[in-house]
This record gives C-alpha cells, sequence and structure tokens, in this order.
C-alpha cells in the first residue's frame, strides 16, 4: 500500500467530489500507473495543500501528486519527470485590457493560493507586484471577480476549468505568463526506490494516453483568449517593424548557431563524462560482488572446522568456539546484505509474489534466531491475533524482512528483556507485523535517517556487535517492492517498535 498526499483545492488535476472522495486527473493518471506497476495508491486527505504538504514531510503519505519542483522542496523530496505540463496564465475580469506584459501589472494586486511554487516566481521576476495570499485558488478567483484583485495567475488547465465549474461569468484568461506548469510526483527523499518507481510508470505512458487523460477534463478554448480587436490594432505597428524583423532574425540566427554549436561540445563532454562514471560504477560493483562471493566459501570452510573441532573440545574451548562462529555468522550476514543492495539497486533481484502465512514466517525466523536470543539472555514472544493470516509476499524477500528487524532488535536490546512480534489486520485491510523491543529506541531527530544506506544512529549494540547500518535500508527496499510500507514508532516508555504493512492475500486465510 503506497500512501500519497494532494491539494483538495486544485480542480480538475485533484479535488473532493460530491462524496468526499479523491477525483481529477491525477486519479486518472494513478490509475493507470496502479495497474501498470502493480501497486496500490492510497489518499491522505486534508484539509488544505499546505497540510497535505507538511504532513507529507512528516512521514504521513509517502508522495504529493501535482507538485512543481523547486530548490527549496528538493531539500525534503525527490521527483520524477513530468507526467503532464500546462502554460501559466493570468486570469482578470472581463472588463479588464488583455495584459500584453506582466509589467502592466505593476502596483496592482495578483491574487494567489498559499503554498504554490508560482507564487515565489512572481515574486521573484516581478518585484513590483503585490502579492495577496489566499487559503483557497477559489477565494482568490472570487477576489478577482468581485474586483478585490486585478488578477489571479494559475496554469491555464486550471483557469479555465475553475471559470467555467464555478460559473464566474465575468473572468477571463487575459495572457499566458512565459513559464510552464510542469506536473510531478515528490516522493520523500526517504524513499529514492519509490520515485525510480513511479518514474518508469511514467515514462511508460505515451503522448496519446496522456492526451486522452486530461481532454475530458480541460477542453480550452482559443477564442476566450484572443481578442481581434488587439490583432487589427497590432497590425500596422507588426508592418512597421517587418524591416527590422529580418535583421534581427539574421542576427539571431547566427548567435543560436554559435549556441547550439557550444552546447553540442557541453553535451558530447558530458556524455562521456556520463559514460567513464557509468563504467567505473560497474566496475565498483562487479569488484564488491567478486569480493563478497570470494570471501563465502572461506567462511562456510571456517564453520565446518569449528563445527568439528568443538565436538573434539572440552567445555572451556567450546565457549571460544562459539564466540568464533558468532563473529563468523557476523561476517556471512554483512556481506549477504551488501550483495542484496547490489542486486536491489541494479534491479537483478526478481520477486515472486504469491499468498504467504504471516505466523509461519514468524515462527520459523525466531526458531533460527533463539540461540543468539539465548546467549544474550533475551525472551522472543508470539502474540498472533490471527495465525491463519496470509499476506502478498515474495518468500525470501519476507523470511529477510522478519530476520533484519529480528536481528536488529537482538543488538539492540539489554539482556534480560523481552522482544515481542506482533500481528493482524490494519484499518485499511492490510496484514501488518509489529517488532517491538526493550531497547533505547530511536530519537525523533534520527527518524528521517532510519532507513538510509550505511546510516549508524547514535545508540549502540549492547553486545558489541557490529553494524553496516544496511539492514534497515534492505527492509525498506523490500517491502515497497512488495508493495507495502513499513515505518519505526518510539513509544515514551522506552524501546522502538517497527511496523510492516504488505497487501492482504484474497481471503487472507492459508
Amino acid at each position: 500500500m503506497v500512501h500519497f498526499g494532494y491539494d483538495p483545492g486544485w480542480p480538475p488535476f485533484s479535488y473532493r467530489d460530491e462524496n468526499a472522495a479523491f477525483a481529477g486527473i491525477d486519479r486518472e493518471f494513478l490509475d493507470r500507473l496502479a495497474t501498470r506497476l502493480g501497486l496500490k495508491f492510497m489518499p491522505v486527505d486534508s484539509r488544505s495543500w499546505p497540510e497535505a504538504y507538511e504532513n507529507a514531510k512528516a512521514g504521513g503519505a509517502d508522495f504529493l501528486v501535482s507538485t512543481s519542483e523547486s530548490e527549496e522542496r528538493a531539500k525534503s523530496f525527490v521527483f520524477t519527470r513530468p507526467y503532464a505540463s500546462f502554460p501559466m496564465a493570468i486570469i482578470t475580469r472581463t472588463d479588464s485590457p488583455a495584459l500584453h506584459s506582466l509589467e502592466e501589472l505593476n502596483g496592482q494586486k495578483v491574487a494567489a493560493a498559499r503554498g504554490y511554487v508560482g507564487n515565489d516566481t512572481l515574486r521573484r521576476d516581478y518585484p513590483r507586484i503585490e502579492i495577496e495570499i489566499f487559503d483557497t485558488l477559489d477565494l482568490a478567483f472570487l477576489a478577482v471577480s468581485q474586483g478585490k484583485a486585478a488578477a489571479v495567475a494559475t496554469n491555464i488547465a486550471n483557469a479555465h476549468y475553475v471559470v467555467r465549474n464555478l460559473g464566474l461569468a465575468n473572468l477571463k484568461v487575459a495572457g499566458v505568463m512565459p513559464y510552464l506548469f510542469q506536473l510531478r510526483y515528490a516522493v520523500r527523499h526517504d524513499e529514492p526506490v519509490l520515485r525510480d518507481i513511479l518514474d518508469k510508470g511514467v515514462a511508460s505512458l505515451d503522448q496519446r494516453e496522456r492526451e486522452a487523460i486530461i481532454s475530458p477534463w480541460v477542453k480550452l478554448d482559443d477564442t476566450d483568449v484572443v481578442r481581434w480587436d488587439y490583432l487589427v490594432r497590432w497590425a500596422g505597428a507588426l508592418t512597421t517593424l517587418a524591416g527590422l524583423a529580418g535583421g534581427l532574425i539574421l542576427w539571431r540566427h547566427l548567435s543560436l548557431r554559435s549556441e547550439l554549436e557550444k552546447r553540442l561540445r557541453i553535451q558530447r563532454d558530458l556524455e562521456a563524462a556520463q559514460t567513464r562514471l557509468q563504467r567505473l560504477n560497474e566496475e565498483k560493483s562487479g569488484l564488491m560482488r567478486m569480493a563478497a562471493h570470494d570471501l563465502r566459501s572461506p567462511l562456510t570452510g571456517i564453520n565446518m572446522s569449528l563445527g568439528m573441532m568443538r565436538l573434539e573440545s572440552g567445555p572451556p574451548s567450546r565457549e571460544a568456539f562459539d564466540r568464533i562462529e558468532g563473529l563468523v555468522n557476523q561476517m556471512a550476514h554483512m556481506i549477504r546484505n551488501l550483495l542484496d543492495v547490489e542486486a536491489l539497486e541494479d534491479g537483478s533481484r526478481r520477486l515472486q509474489i504469491e499468498p504467504l502465512g504471516m505466523a509461519a514466517a514468524v515462527q520459523e525466523t525466531l526458531a533460527s534466531l533463539r540461540p543468539v536470543a539465548e546467549r544474550k539472555r533475551i525472551v522472543l514472544r508470539m502474540e498472533m491475533k490471527a495465525l491463519a493470516l496470509a499476506a502478498l509476499a515474495d518468500r525470501a524477500a519476507l523470511h529477510q524482512v522478519i530476520e533484519n528487524l529480528f536481528s536488529n532488535a537482538l543488538k539492540y536490546s539489554p539482556p534480560e528483556t523481552e522482544i515481542v512480534v506482533e500481528s493482524g489486520v490494519s484499518r485499511e485491510g492490510s496484514v501488518y507485523m509489529r517488532v517491538k523491543d526493550q531497547g533505547p529506541g530511536i530519537k525523533p531527530e534520527e527518524m528521517p535517517r532510519l532507513f538510509q544506506k550505511y546510516t549508524c544512529l547514535s545508540a549502540r549494540p549492547t553486545g558489541g556487535e557490529p553494524s553496516t547500518g544496511l539492514g534497515l535500508a534492505i527492509v525498506k527496499q523490500l517491502v515497497i517492492a512488495m508493495g507495502g510500507r513499513v515505518w519505526c514508532e518510539s513509544p515514551t516508555a522506552g524501546g522502538a517498535c517497527f511496523v510492516v504493512e504488505l497487501p492482504a492475500a484474497a481471503g487472507m486465510v492459508i
């Protein structure tokens, strides 16, 4: 289940219909992507765009729809390629003259909705325009209609939809701005794999599909914008300037040819640099895989030798062999994590999604980890609310997710404590699993970095175990690849609680 935030007052892209359900162009796009990517998208409702934006920044949603890219937003999100784009327009009253330049609005009020990137662009490029902020676009349009502001700036699709559907007959599209509004998906920084998945889905939509989605919502009528009296007025001036135009065109042609040659050289240099970087990255990945694979064989041999030596030795030596075996197993686990990260990033790991019993998967994993728990005197306890719950997951990936979460809990739990795993059905109908420990927990300021690769937080393992910072990153990528989500809660009573939600199998019984 992938959760997204949206602007409830941004028709025709996103809004709530008469049944308070998410609707608009963005729903049409997400329906196509859900079918194509095999994902299930769930809207996270909010009262306004600023609320939706802040909620996503805080982790309440995995991504946002209909989002323009900006330097400020890039601090919290990564963006997909555009899935639709529209020119920006200026809307005025019908009794106002057409605008030949935005400079004509200097000293006047332009209405705008709170939290939109276009506001910053207008302030930057036209500092003498007075921008008045309203909570919603509807209020901004009404302010212009009632004469409280001279104009409102928005994309042309939104302008036509609002003017026609709100019945504001005294408004018109007075001019088109030199900007392009591009719709993108904004994904939180801690979920780059989701951005890549959405980007591939967007890339798979051809122009015909995009037009088929947009055209029922946006029917632009050029006669609303073109004013023939202005065309006649400007015809004389254009005739006078025709002589100058020829010289300017020739000069521009020569300038463009020089600029094009310069850009072609830069492009060739960039392509060559990209090729070199790609080759170096492939060499790095190949060396890592080769080193990891070459280390597996001697580690297996060491484990076998330890087993034989333990049988022939006395109790004091067996304790030493147990410690050595533990270190060998830790090295093997680190190597497997490195290989898993490489496989997930280069796309070579393929998942086979099928109905799997959650309780059985947890029991098998706990059985393999009990010796480690016994050495630290930690109790592993199951509280399954329904033993027959089944999730849609890949068998190996599900076992790896459970093992990594339990290994992480064992690593940071002090002796004489317990780790509890719960399972049940969420309010959305997903199968969930909670792994709770009694360790130091996660500091609030460290939560955004929790699932990042090679990240070590302030908490330290209680038994001196090593940490590469890969286990939780692998958990995040695998859960997303299986269509689920994972997050961490740090209760006030201490400890950490990791929650995994996966799609439920049909019937949820296996």
